[in-house]
């Protein structure tokens, strides 16, 4: 690795980096780098403080790791630099522009109130505390629409515990319900970018900017309880999730740290629409399939889906069961047939060979992409 830019305030006199609004995978960066070209932001305001950035040991040595609360600090603010590998220092005396996200559409604010309305009733039968537990959320407008509706719902001294935060974060403490709040980075929009900085101090005095070595660690996770939600490009009827692939080999993005948190939060949740709008099919394309065909996250580390339709609580279910309630639950009305259709054939001929557990037809399994692929709709008249 030649070299990198970054976003940093440096402390020549020690030679100690301070990062500005991300931390991620930075100090790896800085650790593997063999030359480094400084940016050093004037335009705002600085950050000294903010962070928590701990020297680990390796294993076999390591320790767990002594952080038992949300608010804990363990590291230092600063990560130290070796000076020869700094080969020029750049001023940067612009804030940087933001990444706005589209404000939630009815979807999302459907979605984002069967989620609140599920919490609510976890809360009424005593499997979920008054403020929740520390919560996790990815990126996108159905993410900002469920911390929004958090912001003006009934839940009060929630904390955060996740990788990147947007602008509802900000919302959520304006509010008086968030205490505090624990990630690796901020993406916010150039209002929301403003609005930070002008109120900095009231900001930060609530947050913490770990690297992602901690915020995604899977002992950190488990130990905080985390209720992690994150939003894939489609999910099958048994729970299986495809987040980064379309039709089995076109990425779109990759898996984030939602792999991290849904493997080992205490309860896992993935939000979608049921369906996503296409130029030939007014319904658009389901998000919901008798099989996906990529997986990133397996049915064993989902516990809840959600779309606008509704919410399926897969928690202690077989998969046959699985199937039939998110069918009924998640998917769009246009498509409960047709899934319906193919998963009652498919359980036939699974009896009928003795494979009954999780039932496909894997000759036809993949029939509603191929239609989609040939005829512009995934509204397919058989399964034969």
């Amino acid at each position: 690795m030649k070299s990198r830019f970054y976003s940093f305030l440096l402390f020549t006199e020690n030679c100690c980096i301070v990062f500005t609004s991300d931390v991620g995978m930075s100090i790896e960066f800085i650790l593997m780098a063999e030359k480094l070209i400084i940016e050093i932001n004037t335009a705002i305001p600085s950050f000294e403080g903010l962070h928590d950035i701990p020297v680990t040991e390796r294993f076999p040595s390591a320790d767990p790791i002594p952080i038992t609360k949300v608010d804990d600090r363990i590291g230092m603010t600063y990560v130290p630099c070796e000076s020869d590998k700094i080969v020029a220092i750049v001023e940067s005396r612009e804030m940087g522009s933001g990444k706005s996200q589209p404000p939630p559409g009815e979807n999302e604010k459907a979605i984002a109130a069967n989620i609140l309305n599920f919490f609510e009733s976890e809360v009424n039968q005593n499997r979920l505390p008054q403020n929740l537990l520390p919560l996790q959320s990815g990126v996108g407008a159905i993410a900002n629409a469920v911390f929004g509706g958090l912001a003006s719902g009934p839940f009060e001294h929630l904390q955060i515990w996740t990788e990147v935060m947007q602008d509802t974060t900000l919302d959520l403490m304006d509010a008086g319900k968030l205490d505090f709040v624990s990630g690796t980075s901020f993406t916010l929009s150039d209002i929301g970018k403003k609005r930070f900085y002008k109120n900095f101090e009231k900001y930060t005095d609530r947050i913490v900017l770990r690297p992602t070595y901690l915020s995604n660690h899977a002992e950190l996770i488990r130990r905080f309880q985390v209720i992690a939600m994150n939003t894939p490009v489609e999910f099958d009827i048994y729970a299986q999730a495809n987040s980064s692939m379309v039709a089995g080999s076109g990425i779109v993005a990759g898996i984030g740290g939602s792999g991290d948190f849904l493997r080992n939060a205490f309860l896992s949740i993935l939000h979608s629409p049921s369906t996503r709008p296409t130029r030939s099919d007014p319904t658009g394309i389901s998000c919901i399939l008798p099989m996906v065909t990529h997986v990133d996250h397996t049915e064993h580390d989902i516990d809840v889906l959600v779309t606008e339709q509704g919410v399926a609580d897969v928690r202690g279910l077989c998969p046959k069961e699985r199937a039939k309630v998110i069918i009924e639950k998640c998917a769009h009305p246009d498509y409960q047939p047709i899934l319906g259709e193919y998963f009652d054939r498919a359980v036939k001929k699974g009896l009928a060979k003795g494979a009954g557990h999780e039932p496909h037809m894997l000759a036809k399994v993949f029939n509603m992409q191929e239609n989609l692929a040939e005829y512009g709709t995934m509204k397919i008249d058989s399964w034969d």
